[in-house]
């Protein structure tokens, strides 16, 4: 089913034209042209390009042209929803000088023109049969779900590699579920996009010569959606909450940032370093790039679990998805809880 000489010639398309911007805005740096980035969720030495989602994308794009052209015109509202969020996202990367309100709208526009030009799956929970009927209501609800899913992927995008740790989690879930029935469109597609994010994931992972940035994690979310909306709208028999498993790892930390920040009246916009990985990296002893790597390894497990219980949920088991996200949100609380206590434990011996 996959073309394996295929991918081979992306994989070789993908690493010139990364490889190529990546050296080009070295020169541009090396020349004056760059942002200084300072945020008090910083965890890493030195001025690393923001340039993770220009990679990716500029390698999607060209690749796509010169291999699956035909492909284009199958995801043209993917292609110019990501566009939106891109050119946007990406100029926040380079000046942080956007609003969390104008990044919204942003993340609102590109959203709805993904959604309002595609073919959308139905909604098969019970909690909301009642809305399924109206368009308008539909369409709105699936903005939300894909504009929460970027602010996730934003949340954990703070160590080298566990954002694309998680995208290739997430696209391989994909992948397998549409081997499974036979799907050769989705099964390529997804190839073709791990393809793309493995030049990305070398260069980030462990030595950290660029970073994804905005732009890149909400790329990375924006695509993880539009892949599960195409997989789910090809295969109605797929239970809906199956892609709330599939997307465990972003949804939980969004929610549970979300909830965090509210009780200790904390404003949801405003970026923190309590955040799981963060707890993770405060743990862990050694120098910031050791301590940031293996921080990333160690959080590895809560990317591979939502792949496992795919796999579960396609062999064995396609219902009770609700209690498997569930049993999810119940390891990384326990986990949040105990990372937490440890280091306020170590705080007040010190």
């Amino acid at each position: 089913m996959i073309d394996y000489n295929e991918i081979v010639f992306a994989f070789l398309i993908s690493s010139v034209v990364q490889i190529t911007t990546y050296l080009f805005v070295k020169f541009l740096s090396s020349k004056g042209v760059k942002s200084n980035y300072l945020a008090k969720q910083k965890i890493h030495e030195g001025e690393i390009p923001r340039v993770g989602g220009l990679l990716f994308l500029s390698s999607f794009l060209v690749t796509l042209i010169i291999i699956k052209i035909n492909y284009l015109s199958l995801i043209l509202p993917l292609v110019f929803g990501s566009i939106i969020v891109f050119v946007f996202s990406f100029y926040e990367d380079l000046k942080q000088s956007l609003s969390p309100y104008f990044r919204l709208i942003i993340l609102f526009i590109g959203s709805f023109v993904f959604i309002f030009f595609s073919d959308l799956p139905d909604i098969n929970i019970s909690l909301l049969q009642s809305i399924k009927d109206n368009e308008v209501i539909t369409i709105l609800l699936f903005i939300l779900s894909l504009m929460l899913l970027m602010n996730g992927f934003n949340f954990i995008d703070g160590l080298n590699g566990l954002c694309s740790f998680n995208f290739i989690s997430i696209i391989s879930s994909v992948l397998y579920v549409a081997y499974f029935y036979n799907d050769i469109f989705i099964v390529n597609l997804s190839a073709l996009i791990i393809v793309f994010a493995i030049v990305v994931f070398l260069l980030n992972f462990p030595f950290g010569k660029i970073f994804l940035g905005d732009s890149g994690s909400y790329i990375y979310a924006l695509f993880s959606g539009a892949l599960i909306i195409y997989l789910f709208q090809r295969h109605s028999q797929l239970p809906t909450l199956l892609a709330l498993v599939i997307l465990s790892y972003p949804i939980t930390e969004m929610l549970f940032s979300i909830l965090r920040k509210i009780l200790i009246k904390y404003s949801p916009f405003r970026p923190d370093v309590n955040h799981l990985h963060h707890l993770m990296f405060k743990k862990l002893r050694g120098n910031l790039r050791t301590r940031n790597n293996m921080a990333s390894l160690m959080m590895l497990p809560f990317c591979i679990i939502p792949f496992l219980l795919t796999y579960f949920s396609i062999n064995y088991n396609l219902n009770d998805n609700f209690f498997k996200f569930v049993m999810y949100v119940i390891i990384y609380l326990i986990c949040y809880l105990f990372l937490f206590q440890s280091i306020r434990n170590v705080k007040s011996d010190l």
